[in-house]
């Protein structure tokens, strides 16, 4: 049987200010934040993977089933104004494009 990992768990983690935690052989549903938490060999399953703009997480020979990104905090925030900087109307785009080469490579 599956069991759903709660958002709080992993807050509650780095609350404590320990380190990076680290999940493995393991499979996610629900909720998973992934700010400052190493994931190894997991199998993410109807998730909804949250990054809040902490420490990045690592994610390494995992595999992905009906999983969605979420951001939130300080990451929804910088992605909603990298939107407005290349979104069409804001005469910013060509400068943005440009700005960041490896994303706009193809």
């Amino acid at each position: 049987m599956v069991q759903p990992v709660e958002l709080r768990t992993f807050e509650r983690t780095q609350a404590l200010g320990r380190g990076p935690r680290s999940v493995e052989d393991e499979t996610l549903s629900g909720r998973i934040a992934l700010d400052n938490t190493a994931f190894v060999r997991c199998r993410f399953r109807n998730a909804v993977l949250v990054y809040a703009g902490g420490v990045p997480p690592q994610i390494r020979d995992c595999t992905f089933e009906n999983a969605t990104f979420e951001f939130a905090g300080a990451a929804g925030r910088t992605l909603g104004l990298l939107q407005a900087l290349s979104a069409q109307k804001s005469g910013l785009r060509d400068i943005f494009k440009a700005s960041f080469p490896k994303i706009f490579a193809n």
